[in-house]
């Protein structure tokens, strides 16, 4: 029997017509009785996605326990060993390697570092805290989760604990960002402020700063991993990144959405370590390879600081001897300030070669002519004198306006005309001679000039 067709029958008919047809092609389905309720897929709590990043409940917080080999970062980056709590105490306080750096021992020492939600404001909350401890070539670190916000206090109290039992924290940024960001919280958390408050802290940032500025320009932590320890991230989450991953998981997210963060807390704490092992091992003499044309100036003012003066005079004149350098002039003077009059000859010689490279260097040129006139040299010193007159008659007006500025007494002309008028009296009452006031001799000035110009 074939199916029924449409056509300009009564509505009633076409209602049955079309029941018909679909109760032909399989029916239809009993709308009159309401759907079954969807089912919410079921998460899992934080603490149970905490647990496959190795997270366990401890105390009424999430602390996850690993220890890390070291041997590979240390020997990537050229170091020896970790440093030692008074190795890191007399590279933070420049002091000599043999001087006492009080008392401390080698298990005194932590590390530090933290994943906050933003970098300013009440909302800096640290939701993550590394707390590592260096045991010979190993590193074993406890890493404090917070899977609530409301528990951000028993987080604290936890922090405050371990840090009480050591003498010696160790961090990168740590007295600017880290330790502030602890103890403000503490007050928001009605917890004394002093709760965190190492004994000894050793900021690397410093340090770093005064060997490394210029090779680094901007000091952050990775771009000292890159530049001295020779260490590459290659899929490590950006520090940025953290709060948005951390409010993500707090949501619901799967635990592999923190596990970046969770890694990237672990190397910062790990390349801190190494890094402190390098900087006591290039303050030692064992440079960063290859050497930036500043290590040398810069390690020869740490040693000059520290009382190494056999070391630092090595070191400034090895950055001295690189003559297109751009640190060689400044290793030049303050190479010359720490010969003084212990090494007359040899701070002659440096002011001389300073002046031949830098025959516009004016304070160069006053330290070769007091040492040229102590030393008896007179028509030495009036050569200079010449030197510096040409220098100055071609200076633009603009330069010697702001010289006059700068010195508060006239610009270096009348300096340089009383020693020069100096130096003619102290000759014509050596020799007896008749020269003018203002004038110099003919035989001094020409010599003098030609021999400070080619000395090499």
């Amino acid at each position: 029997m074939s199916p029924p067709v449409l056509g300009p029958t009564a509505p009633s008919d076409r209602v049955s017509v079309l029941r018909a047809r679909l109760a032909a092609m399989g029916g239809l389905a009993d709308l009159s009785r309401p759907l079954p309720p969807r089912r919410a897929p079921e998460i899992a709590t934080p603490v149970e996605r905490a647990a496959a990043l190795g997270f366990a409940p401890e105390h009424g917080i999430l602390v996850r326990r690993v220890r890390v080999d070291l041997g590979p970062f240390l020997e990537r980056a050229g170091a020896g060993p970790p440093a030692t709590p008074p190795e890191l105490v007399r590279l933070l306080y420049r002091l000599p390697p043999g001087a006492p750096a009080g008392p401390v021992a080698d298990g005194d020492a932590l590390v530090l570092d933290i994943e906050t939600l933003g970098l300013r404001g009440s909302g800096v909350v640290p939701f993550l805290v590394g707390l590592g401890a260096p045991h010979g070539a190993f590193l074993e670190i406890d890493q404090y989760l917070l899977a609530d916000l409301d528990a951000e206090g028993v987080l604290l109290d936890a922090i405050a604990a371990r840090l009480a039992r050591c003498r010696v924290l160790l961090s990168y940024n740590g007295r600017g960002f880290d330790v502030p960001v602890l103890r403000a919280r503490c007050v928001i958390n009605r917890r004394p402020a002093d709760a965190i408050s190492p004994a000894i802290h050793c900021d690397l940032l410093g340090p770093v700063r005064r060997l490394f500025r210029e090779r680094l320009g901007a000091c952050t932590l990775r771009q000292a991993e890159v530049s001295l320890l020779g260490l590459e991230r290659g899929d490590d989450v950006p520090g940025a990144e953290a709060p948005a991953r951390f409010r993500a998981w707090l949501d619901g997210a799967p635990a592999h959405v923190l596990e970046g963060v969770v890694r990237h807390n672990q190397l910062d704490l790990c390349a801190t370590v190494v890094l402190g092992a390098r900087l006591t091992a290039h303050a030692a003499g064992r440079m960063v390879e290859p050497v930036h044309p500043a290590d040398r100036y810069r390690l020869g003012v740490h040693l000059e600081a520290i009382g190494f003066r056999d070391a630092a005079t090595e070191e400034l004149a090895a950055a001295f001897r690189e003559e297109s350098s751009p640190w060689s002039r400044p290793a030049g003077h303050r190479l010359a300030r720490r010969l003084g009059r212990v090494r007359p000859g040899e701070r002659t010689a440096v002011l001389r070669e300073l002046c031949r490279r830098h025959p516009d260097d004016l304070t160069a040129a006053r330290g070769l002519a007091i040492a040229l006139e102590r030393s008896g040299d007179i028509a030495g010193a009036l050569g200079v004198c010449a030197q510096v007159d040409a220098v100055l008659a071609a200076w633009a007006g603009w330069r010697r306006r702001l010289a006059v500025v700068a010195t508060r007494s006239g610009g270096p002309e009348p300096e340089w005309r009383r020693r020069k008028e100096r130096l003619l009296r102290r000759q014509e009452r050596r020799g007896g001679g008749g020269g003018r006031v203002g004038a110099v001799p003919a035989a001094a000035g020409p010599a003098a000039t030609l021999s400070l110009v080619g000395s090499g």
